[in-house]
């Protein structure tokens, strides 16, 4: 398995999973079953897997886990943690995604952080530890590295100047499309297995006044996965990060305009649902929910929400296929999806040593196993095969044979960038106030200015 600077991916075997593969995937949410709740306190933690708590008093923890099985998982951690009487309680404060990252960092800047903090890692990680606002965890997590599948990914998700500030949690797939096949199969359209098969599709539908793609893209990160599943296949991951470390590559190479031109095609195609530049995730998400749409992009996180109580059941069964690619694409390979969530004591912890301990239960089996059970793929050893719903085996299992796969590049640039030039520019394409080409330069201008 071949080691890369920041990430560990998912197996290229995702391009050739067959169709009863891919029926192992399918989900019904008619039926939901909702994931048992801790009702009782559980029984003592094994001391071998935690270590002695230290610490006592209350532990505030901001997480940006709101709904679906993130939210549920994160419920059931901490009443498991609140129901053990050791000393200790946590306090936590769910936060949007719109506007985490912005929390956080004002948190951080201002000296009023939580005790312990969930991110994204990598450039986050970076950043903050380069401000001194992440405590050095180096020792704890070389005492429990050896619990963790992908620990070297999630090492590198964690690290600045050869030092260690968080552990990684969850391991988050892009690699996949989510269908409607109630709607393939009322227009005669087999399972697209490659691109022009998905674009030929898409043609078939929209002639049918069917919308292929639903696509609520107001924030810009929701393009950026279509860009990306482009940007993979048409760059590679090591040539991606030789642009992003300018170092013989440059985001206005011919293969990153063509990514961008691609994911630009789709709506100038007239394959995104009407509202794709102004709508928000959720709404792109009732789209396909309601059966107005064909095909649903989004990170495997969706599929750990299907069965949680309060979900709407859809009217067909969620199917999942790999994101296809052009035949002609350079890169056959290559996938994107990363470590997605970490935790992390900030430098200014008001209970520090409290929060420590919390820590290391999080990277404890226990923990893992429940955040696995509530539909999320833990990177604890075992918790998914152990604990998981199948859909989160299938898409894990696959993780794990990982050879090269590319994080969420916001996640890899500077915050200007990334979370700028990047985020703005997949609504551009879609409205067309952007070309290819301008938004690969301003992607490039952003990275030169933040160096």
């Amino acid at each position: 398995m071949k080691t890369y600077p920041y990430a560990k991916g998912i197996s290229p075997t995702l391009q050739v999973i067959s169709l009863a593969i891919l029926l192992t995937l399918l989900v019904t949410a008619c039926s939901p079953t909702a994931p048992t709740q801790a009702t009782q306190p559980p029984a003592a933690t094994d001391p071998a897997q935690t270590g002695a708590v230290q610490g006592s008093g209350e532990v505030s923890l901001w997480t940006e886990f709101t709904a679906g099985g993130e939210a549920a998982g994160i419920e059931e951690l901490i009443n498991t943690w609140n129901g053990m009487n050791n000393g200790i309680t946590i306090n936590h404060r769910p936060i949007g995604n719109e506007e985490f990252f912005t929390v956080v960092r004002t948190a951080l800047a201002g000296g009023v952080p939580p005790d312990v903090l969930q991110f994204e890692g990598y450039q986050q990680t970076r950043e903050f530890a380069a401000a001194g606002q992440l405590e050095d965890i180096t020792d704890l997590w070389n005492s429990v590295k050896d619990r963790f599948d992908l620990a070297d990914a999630g090492e590198a998700a964690c690290t600045f100047e050869g030092k260690v500030y968080c552990i990684p949690f969850t391991f988050v797939t892009g690699w996949q499309i989510f269908y409607n096949p109630d709607i393939l199969a009322e227009h005669n359209i087999e399972v697209p297995t490659t691109m022009e098969e998905f674009l030929a599709a898409a043609e078939t539908l929209k002639n049918a006044g069917v919308t292929p793609i639903a696509l609520g893209n107001q924030a810009g990160w929701p393009g950026e996965h279509w860009w990306m599943g482009f940007l993979v296949q048409r760059c590679g991951v090591d040539t991606v990060y030789q642009a992003i470390r300018m170092e013989g590559a440059s985001f206005t190479d011919e293969c990153f305009v063509q990514s961008a031109a691609d994911f630009q095609n789709l709506a100038q195609a007239g394959y995104l649902s009407p509202g794709a530049a102004s709508d928000d995730y959720g709404l792109g998400q009732a789209v396909f929910e309601s059966g107005q749409a064909a095909f649903f992009q989004t990170g495997a996180w969706y599929a750990s929400g299907w069965n949680q109580p309060g979900q709407t059941p859809t009217p067909f069964e969620i199917s999942i296929m790999p994101f296809p690619r052009f035949s002609d694409a350079a890169n056959q390979e290559d996938v994107f999806g990363a470590i997605t969530h970490v935790f992390a004591v900030p430098s200014g912890a008001a209970n520090k040593e409290a929060a420590l301990s919390v820590l290391e239960w999080l990277a404890s089996e226990e923990a893992g196993n429940i955040w696995a059970k509530n539909g999320n793929a833990s990177v604890i050893a075992g918790a998914v095969d152990n604990s998981a719903p199948q859909v989160i085996k299938d898409l894990y299992n696959n993780a794990k044979s990982a050879d090269k796969s590319l994080p969420w590049i916001e996640n890899e640039l500077p915050p200007g960038v990334g979370e700028d030039k990047v985020y703005n520019g997949t609504v551009a394409l879609i409205t067309g106030a952007m070309t290819p080409e301008e938004f690969m330069q301003s992607i490039q201008e952003g990275l030169e200015a933040a160096q």
